[in-house]
């Protein structure tokens, strides 16, 4: 579940200026297509040949594509995070990344052995 949780954060602030609150709903679409692209065994050369598919989120496949290979039991409820938070209004979806930072950090102290 942390890592869903890493990933979910990571792709929402790479895809949000949190300065202006605007999120690229239509690169975070993609990255739901990707998913499921690649939990339905697809790789990651093959997404990439598919341009309507990886276009301006071809940074994100490896490390996508890594999280699918690992996890693929959570797959479902990481395209359920995104698909809710594309869903949100732009005051949500602030709330949201900062909600999720606070347990990616808190979880980061809880290794270090800071909590």
């Amino acid at each position: 579940m942390q890592d869903t949780l890493k990933i979910f954060y990571r792709v929402i602030t790479e895809y949000t200026d949190i300065r202006w609150a605007k999120t690229r709903d239509d690169l975070i679409s993609k990255i739901i297509k990707v998913l499921r692209a690649f939990g339905e065994g697809k790789t990651p050369e093959e997404v990439i040949k598919e341009k309507t598919l990886s276009a301006e989120v071809e940074g994100s496949l490896s490390y996508l594509y890594d999280f699918v290979q690992g996890h693929q039991e959570e797959l479902d409820r990481l395209i359920n995070a995104l698909s809710l938070f594309l869903k949100s209004p732009a005051p949500c979806k602030m709330k949201i990344i900062k909600l999720a930072e606070v347990f990616v950090e808190d979880r980061r102290a809880a290794q270090e052995g800071n909590l």
